[in-house]
């Protein structure tokens, strides 16, 4: 049985102990269910590769297919930047980094082909696409299909090149790494009545869905199992509450319960008689003066 809780981060490949204590620091992600278990904020549809004819700044996303010409360094210090010239045939798009250029420079290889994804914008007349995603189509067999995924990240995570994008790599290798079906969380008759997904493929489609409609159901089977035992917690406590007012309530006149006193009814009385006899007793006193 694949046990996610018993493996550690750090042995996922590209992983090791420095992302894995980053990633321990800034999510409190230790194992690999504590990483499958980090859902996206949000999913991009990347079905389509566009021309570079076809764009321009006021899209909001764009994939395209392509190789890089060249790379040029700008600038000095905090100023420098890294621009590499992206063609697909029909035109010309330049790629920017502001951040790890000595990085960038020895991953990406001159006339390869290589997908961007990136967010377009226009300087000085030419389409830019700063810090885009850059992946072989080889690599692409999960995103191509539909939506990407998107993780919530920190500054810290970005210095460590650990941002949404690195997340997806990882969590599709923890995903291929599920040969068998996970210990399902729920009961037959719960997936039955409701209509549910079974645990493993919710997982699946919550970080790598097809189509809308596959992410819909698997969101659904996710907040349905939170919510069931959020209830069941809520009963577990009520019925301990009053298990421990009988008990406790023997014993003392009243039990405090999250801001609520429970008073047994025969203390209630006691007390009761107990302050008419003080009230008598004080205005006798008063009279007496």
């Amino acid at each position: 049985m694949f046990d996610l809780a018993t493996r550690d981060i750090k042995f996922i490949s590209g992983v090791g102990p420095q992302k894995a204590a980053v990633l321990n620091k800034e999510l409190e992600i230790y194992s690999l269910h504590d990483l499958i278990y980090y859902f996206p904020y949000k999913y991009i549809d990347r079905s389509r590769i566009y021309y570079i004819h076809e764009i321009d700044g006021n899209m909001p996303y764009i994939q395209l297919k392509g190789e890089i010409l060249g790379f040029e360094t700008i600038g000095e210090g905090r100023q420098r930047r890294l621009t590499a010239h992206f063609s697909d045939g029909t035109g010309v798009v330049d790629l920017v980094w502001f951040q790890g250029i000595k990085y960038i420079l020895g991953k990406y290889k001159l006339h390869e082909e290589y997908i961007i994804f990136g967010k377009p914008t226009v300087f000085n007349g030419r389409i830019n696409v700063a810090h885009p995603d850059v992946d072989k189509p080889d690599d692409l067999k999960l995103s191509s299909v539909g939506l990407q995924p998107y993780y919530s990240t920190t500054e810290k995570m970005k210095r460590s090149f650990l941002n949404s994008h690195a997340i997806e790599k990882m969590m599709a290798t923890v995903i291929q790494q599920i040969q068998e079906p996970l210990p399902e969380t729920l009961s037959p008759k719960l997936l039955t009545e409701h209509h549910l997904m079974p645990l493993t493929e919710a997982l699946w489609n919550i970080h790598f869905p097809t189509n809308p409609d596959v992410l819909r159901r698997a969101q659904y089977r996710l907040k349905f199992e939170e919510l069931f035992y959020v209830q069941l917690n809520i009963l577990r406590y009520a019925k301990d509450c009053l298990l421990y007012t009988s008990d406790a309530a023997d014993e003392e006149d009243s039990v405090d319960l999250g801001g609520r006193r429970i008073i047994k009814k025969k203390n209630k009385i006691e007390k009761k008689k107990k302050k008419k006899k003080h009230t008598w007793g004080n205005g006798w006193s008063q009279g007496g003066h």
